[in-house]
């Protein structure tokens, strides 16, 4: 089995989490774009804002099969990782393990909520925060522990949903999942408001942040983020996410991965398009597919980005990619101000008239700002901004460390 060592800089630098970062944060931005450039049910309900209708539904479909809560499982169980690397680290210096972990979490918190209420409302920042909280006092455990209490988190918002959809009679099922269709007059309200004036955009902004972190939060994303995160930890202390397995292993977990998962997605699509994406179904069940064949998807991932890692495949693409995870951080908030400055009204106010085609193209574009950008910053400074400002406040100094 190869040393640790082999696959870590001089400043303790572990590439494959880089490169893992970087992939997941270009990645993460397919699953954001529609959320970006159109009213938030567009995400949900594909019917709606760009659509279904010619070409549309063609890059719908490579959105659902690829991305859509993959490369959020990939951050999820990243940051998982970095939890236990941090602590360890900090364990070896001798430090405040819980004081110092805790107050990075707070600061984090306090980033989102920045985020959520004055940039963009589709932070996951403040619910990592508060997962990263939870999941710290189950970071020594064994590795059978932490494997039941993923299950248990993980099947927690499944079951919640079968509970909902078979349990529930069906015109009660419609009326709950009533805002899956929203009034034409709603659209134009949320379209225009959008378009609008930093200020008017922030009373949608503030009403729909506050229903992410209270209802959402607590029926989906603590469940799952939380998962993702111990699963982060297995993985990490098992010399998965660290490179340390062979290539022939990671090719079987692109296998394991990729297989059910493509699959998953696939049957979950069509059942989407067969129920004539009823609100009922796509919110609960078609949710299930998305939870199950998104982990298999982000275990997929993980293992090709890995394999190409260790087989030296496109190694300046590699660079490129590493350094971009290593600005992980500024990188995502930086996506936000971009794509806010060009389809938000304080921008250039293209909110609600980008087709998916158009859309994806601005995907691109950015990716290739920030693969320029990156490594230029990383040329002159060890970290990006705010992985520096959020290193300094959770350190309380601005000595070097």
């Amino acid at each position: 089995m190869p040393k640790l060592y082999q696959f870590i800089d001089l400043k303790y630098r572990i590439h494959s989490l880089d490169l893992l970062r970087g992939f997941a944060v270009l990645g993460i931005l397919i699953m954001n774009i529609t959320s970006f450039s159109q009213i938030g049910m567009a995400y949900m309900n594909p019917t709606i804002g760009a659509g279904l209708e010619g070409y549309n539904q063609y890059f719908h479909a490579f959105n659902f099969i690829f991305a859509d809560t993959r490369f959020m499982s990939i951050f999820s169980i990243l940051f998982g990782a970095g939890v236990v690397l941090f602590t360890q680290r900090i364990e070896a210096k001798g430090e405040r393990v819980a004081a110092l972990h805790f107050r990075r979490m707070f600061w984090l918190l306090l980033f989102g909520l920045i985020h959520a209420y004055f940039i963009w409302v589709g932070d996951i920042l403040v619910a990592y925060a508060i997962c990263g909280s939870f999941v710290f006092f189950f970071r020594k455990k064994s590795i059978q522990t932490l494997v039941i209490l993923t299950l248990i988190l993980f099947l927690i918002p499944i079951s919640l949903n079968f509970i909902t959809y078979f349990g529930m009679p069906a015109d009660e099922l419609e009326s709950t999942f009533a805002f899956f269709y929203p009034s034409a007059e709603e659209i134009s309200y949320q379209t225009q408001a959008m378009r609008g004036s930093y200020f008017e955009q922030m009373p949608l902004r503030v009403k729909e942040a506050i229903g992410l972190q209270t209802v959402v939060f607590m029926i989906e994303m603590f469940w799952r983020a939380s998962a993702m995160m111990l699963l982060g930890m297995i993985l990490y202390r098992k010399g998965i996410l660290s490179a340390e397995k062979s290539t022939g292993y990671y090719k079987n977990l692109m296998l394991l991965g990729f297989v059910p998962g493509l699959m998953l997605s696939g049957i979950g699509l069509n059942e989407a398009y067969a129920s004539n994406w009823n609100a009922g179904y796509v919110m609960n069940i078609g949710a299930n597919f998305k939870i199950v064949s998104g982990l298999l998807m982000a275990l997929g991932y993980i293992g090709l980005v890995i394999w190409c890692y260790k087989k030296g495949v496109f190694k300046k693409f590699q660079t490129r990619l590493r350094a971009a995870g290593r600005m992980a951080f500024t990188n995502y908030i930086g996506m936000s101000v971009i794509c806010t400055l060009i389809f938000n009204g304080h921008g250039l106010g293209l909110f609600g008239s980008f087709d998916r085609l158009q859309q994806f193209l601005v995907v691109i574009s950015v990716w290739i700002l920030i693969l320029i950008i990156s490594p230029l910053v990383l040329k002159n400074y060890r970290f990006g901004p705010l992985e520096w400002l959020w290193r300094k406040l959770t350190y309380f100094s601005f000595t070097k460390h």
